[in-house]
């Protein structure tokens, strides 16, 4: 990773608990010189749910409220160029919370916006939502409908024709579209007027962003900013596997499964690159070329593409503290609730909004089911919804015994172990009966992950286990693990020999007079 790089994210270290007072920040008072919808949610928080159909299990009903999400925006159909609008299915039960349908633009959506004419647009627009509005009625409180597509500056006139068509024919609902930070100031003010606000993507990256990630919004843009907005953020990311016409998308979270491929190995192409983010490479391991292994498929490589959530804390803690008169709030882009399958999903935001811990840490306990006389097993447990940093040597636990030795150990779950004679010198190797030190490696954390360690075989008269850790975050920082005592049972005491009692002669039989 570069220096400026490594150092711009270290500075996240200083405002990461503002995340905890960030939620209660963005939803203070009215928004000065809003009005309408905006005003009435002011600086309200909100969900994006991109899959389809929505599932949002009641339980997760109290979570919303602590997080302060009043509204939920699903994604209910696609939106073709000509304007065609195609119904998702349905979700299988109702919607525990206000809605807004989202219009998923398919692959070149935006391109209906230049050429042909943005009222009949408009026009097609509002055909198929009125229709839509209507059956989604019987699952959702629909309160109102979101574009989203990403059109371009030179689009600003077009769309703002189209929606202002699409608001006129939906009355009492309101309409919101996506629009991408970065523009010229003035770019989106034809929009006022024709939709109630606007999501503007400011951190991220998604298909319909070419796959690139976008560019942050800036104070000075949010302060001039011409509509009613609020921030959409997208924390997961995904990786590509393959290439040309056989690529696919795969979420981040499948970064651990091929992190514990013994055929693949990976290396760090952001150490050479500008791009935002971190960029991750798995491919055949040497010697290995010709072994199955989880993207044989794919031609057995796949990139992965992520910005560490500390960068989201960052974006969060400042945009707090801005003064945008029109900011409304923050919406954040998951797959689906509770999980899924990205790094950086519900969980994460989650904990974010509701002041919870966020970075990934270790708790290590035995399990006692399996752990017995002289053999101990260890589970090893993330249980932070963030994950740590892909590395060889940055993520590693230390075990260190007093009073016993190490006679024994399986690595489990975990990638590579050394033992050692003693903790306090780590370079000095020793065999199993002398070592009373081990290290294990992890390549890597996921979110609430839990990994198995054992079996650790001990000898001794009354040894006792310390453990210590050390994670590797994504922005670069390093995590240290105070030293904890693992209690574990006594190993069995051998037993004393003991004499064997002596045998009793029966007596002789008497032996008759004659």
């Amino acid at each position: 990773m570069p220096l400026s790089k490594l150092h711009a994210r270290r500075a996240a270290v200083a405002v990461l608990l503002l995340g905890a007072l960030s939620g209660a920040a963005c939803r203070k008072g009215p928004l000065a010189g809003a009005s309408g919808p905006a005003a009435a949610e002011a600086r309200a928080d909100a969900l994006f749910l991109a899959e389809a159909p929505v599932v949002v299990p009641e339980e997760i009903g109290p979570e919303l409220d602590a997080m302060g999400v009043r509204r939920l925006f699903v994604s209910a159909a696609s939106l073709a160029a000509g304007g065609q609008i195609r119904p998702f299915p349905p979700p299988p039960s109702r919607v525990p919370r206000p809605v807004v349908l989202v219009l998923m633009g398919e692959p070149g959506a935006e391109g209906g916006l230049r050429g042909g004419s943005p009222e009949a647009l408009g026009e097609a627009w509002a055909a198929g939502t009125t229709r839509l509005v209507a059956e989604a009625k019987d699952w959702a409180e629909v309160h109102g409908v979101h574009v989203h597509l990403v059109p371009t500056a030179g689009d600003a006139a077009a769309l703002a024709t189209a929606l202002g068509v699409l608001k006129s024919r939906l009355p009492g609902l309101t309409v919101s579209a996506t629009l991408r930070a970065g523009a010229p100031e003035g770019t989106w003010k034809p929009l006022a007027g024709a939709v109630d606000e606007a999501l503007v993507l400011t951190f991220g990256r998604r298909p319909e962003t070419a796959d690139a990630f976008v560019s942050e919004m800036t104070e000075g843009e949010a302060k001039t900013f011409p509509i009613p907005f609020r921030l959409l953020a997208i924390p997961g990311s995904y990786g590509v596997a393959g290439s040309g016409a056989r690529a696919r998308r795969l979420p981040d979270g499948e970064m651990d499964k091929l992190s514990e491929d013994r055929n693949l190995d990976f290396d760090f192409a952001s150490v050479l690159s500008s791009d935002p983010g971190n960029i991750y490479s798995f491919k055949p391991r040497t010697g290995f070329e010709k072994a199955r292994n989880l993207l044989s498929d794919d031609g057995g490589r796949a990139r992965f593409d992520v910005l560490p959530f500390a960068d989201l804390v960052r974006l969060v803690s400042a945009s707090a503290r801005w003064s945008a008169p029109r900011l409304a709030g923050r919406v954040f882009l998951v797959d689906g609730v509770p999980r899924d399958g990205r790094l950086s999903g519900y969980p994460a935001i989650r904990a974010l909004l509701t002041g919870k811990p966020w970075e990934p840490s270790l708790r290590v306990e035995a399990i006692e089911e399996k752990t017995r006389g002289g053999e101990v097993w260890l589970r090893v447990s993330n249980p932070g919804p963030t994950p740590s940093e892909l590395s060889r040597f940055g993520n590693q636990i230390t075990i260190r015994l007093e009073g016993g030795v190490f006679t024994g150990l399986g690595a489990g779950d975990f990638d590579r172990f050394e033992i050692f004679a003693s903790a306090r010198d780590l370079t000095q190797p020793a065999p199993f009966g002398r070592a009373t030190a081990c290290r294990l490696f992890e390549n890597f954390f996921a979110p609430e992950e839990s990994n198995e360690l054992g079996p650790i075989r001990i000898a001794g008269k009354s040894p006792r286990m310390f453990v210590t850790y050390q994670l590797t975050l994504p922005d670069g920082r390093t995590i240290d693990g105070a030293e904890a005592e693992v209690a574990i049972p006594a190993p069995p005491a051998p037993r004393a020999a003991t004499k064997a009692p002596a045998r009793r002669q029966p007596p002789l039989p008497r032996l008759k007079k004659r």
